[in-house]
């Protein structure tokens, strides 16, 4: 693939973590984790992700406010948020969205899929610039 990027995966399920690590790290991306949202702001200015895939339900900091501050910030508020959780209901999905997520996928999710949509962001992305 020849639009690789820097991948940030924020969440407190260490499976979770590693799964999309390995996944992203075999089609070449650089991956990082977190795994809540101080964390994830902490990484954020040194790693400068392309795309943070969010959990939402976290401890100390949730996806919901960790995505708000992320869009508050103009070093890196460009940064495609995908936003995953088991937490699905209409109001958490409005809720993330306003907060400034691109995409929503429901956990349990299907690992193909969101590499899928992943990529189709980045190729888009790529062609915009």
């Amino acid at each position: 693939m020849s639009n690789l990027a820097r991948i940030l995966i924020v969440d407190d399920e260490r499976p979770i973590t590693t799964l999309l690590t390995q996944t992203f790290e075999q089609d070449g991306h650089q991956v990082k984790t977190a795994d809540n949202g101080i964390d994830c702001m902490n990484k954020m200015a040194s790693f400068r992700p392309d795309v943070v895939i969010m959990d939402i339900m976290m401890p100390k900091l949730d996806g919901i406010d960790t995505t708000r501050l992320i869009r508050r910030n103009k070093n890196f508020g460009d940064s495609v948020i995908v936003a995953l959780s088991a937490k699905a209901d209409e109001e958490t999905r409005k809720r993330m969205r306003e907060a400034g997520a691109n995409l929503f996928m429901r956990k349990p999710f299907v690992i193909a899929k969101l590499v899928a949509r992943v990529n189709q962001i980045l190729e888009s992305r790529a062609e915009t610039r």
